[in-house]
């Protein structure tokens, strides 16, 4: 998870740093479980229930395509999600680990509780 006011910061940090070719920049709030980001949205919108639930890579492409994505980014979708269940996706991110944001997920449930609330 990653706040839009952490990765100003690092935006500003990196712009401020003279130009030595191309480098990658972790940039990550925090890092939760999808049930932990359920259990915090859940509580933050009166729904302390919530639970992060999975659906196979055939029912997400099918949902996908039913809704009119193309087919090649349905792919992409569903290739990604592989890769974070198998831990692919993260590998390098680990072996680079960045100093993690100050802004927390507890933090901006209380926006978007506000938002939910208003539909």
């Amino acid at each position: 998870m990653v706040s839009p006011t952490d990765i100003a910061t690092a935006i500003l940090e990196e712009m401020e740093k003279p130009f030595d070719g191309r480098t990658v920049r972790y940039i990550a709030s925090e890092e939760l479980t999808s049930n932990e980001v359920a259990k915090i949205l859940g509580e933050a919108i009166g729904k302390p229930y919530l639970k992060h639930g999975e659906i196979s890579d055939k029912m997400l492409a099918n949902a996908m395509l039913k809704r009119g994505m193309n087919e090649q980014m349905v792919n992409g979708f569903v290739e990604m999600g592989v890769a974070g269940r198998t831990g692919k996706l993260y590998e390098d991110y680990y072996k680079n680990r960045p100093t993690l944001g100050k802004t927390k997920l507890k933090e901006y449930a209380k926006a978007f509780a506000t938002k939910y609330n208003q539909k």
